[in-house]
């Protein structure tokens, strides 16, 4: 048994790519850039809002400054949060409530580390359940939190320390290799869900499965 399971967030706990790509889309519009969903997919799926901006302007061939970029984060945070709070119901990722009422009962200490930022994360919580499943969470690290986003384990790194939890003693679960590739870097375990990428793409992951129905199955 470990002492600390830590989720991802996007594709772990809320099935929201689609939302997270439909801001982008209102954000970069009034400036004439478009994305498509398969682009948007195969090139920037698990990078955070500040390594994704600045990647997807570069590969553009377009410049803009720090505080340009600042200014977009800032406008694809909004509009993600009017996408959700006008959402019904929210898309969580099936049995994933379920999954999280059982294991608090048998973990010390939970928590989320995500690319997303706490504004957005905050926004999904306060909705799903009446806001209830917030108080399950003993620590929530965000792209606010760290220098570098994942594959870098500095978010993993500072989510043990908050839980002041040996990093050997977490597991993470993680549906993107980037988000595989940051637990393995900080000593975790990490299971891959097949909720966004296939089997053979978690090929350093301790454990793949297709959902949390086959966590619900064990005995922990």
């Amino acid at each position: 048994m470990f002492d600390a399971i830590i989720f991802d967030f996007d594709g772990v706990i809320l099935d929201s790519e689609p939302i997270h790509y439909e801001a982008y889309c209102r954000a970069l519009k009034p400036l004439g850039i478009e994305i498509s969903y398969s682009e948007y997919m195969a090139h920037y799926l698990g990078l955070s809002d500040k390594d994704m901006l600045p990647k997807l302007l570069h590969n553009m061939g377009l410049r803009y400054s720090e505080a340009e970029i600042q200014h977009l984060i800032q406008q694809k945070i909004a509009a993600y949060t009017h996408i959700i709070n006008t959402c019904e119901p929210l898309p969580l990722i099936v049995d994933f409530d379920q999954f999280l009422f059982k294991i608090a009962l048998k973990v010390k200490k939970i928590a989320i580390c995500s690319g997303s930022s706490r504004v957005e994360i905050n926004t999904v919580l306060s909705k799903v359940r009446q806001g209830k499943l917030h108080a399950y969470f003993d620590a929530i690290v965000t792209a606010e939190d760290v220098q570098v986003g994942k594959p870098s384990p500095e978010g993993y790194l500072l989510t043990a320390k908050r839980l002041d939890v040996a990093p050997g003693r977490c597991l993470v679960i993680e549906d993107t290799p980037y988000g595989v590739k940051a637990a393995k870097a900080a000593g975790m375990q990490v299971i891959g869900l097949m909720t966004t990428y296939d089997r053979h793409q978690f090929l350093t992951a301790d454990k793949v499965i297709t959902g949390y129905r086959q966590l619900l199955s064990r005995v922990w």
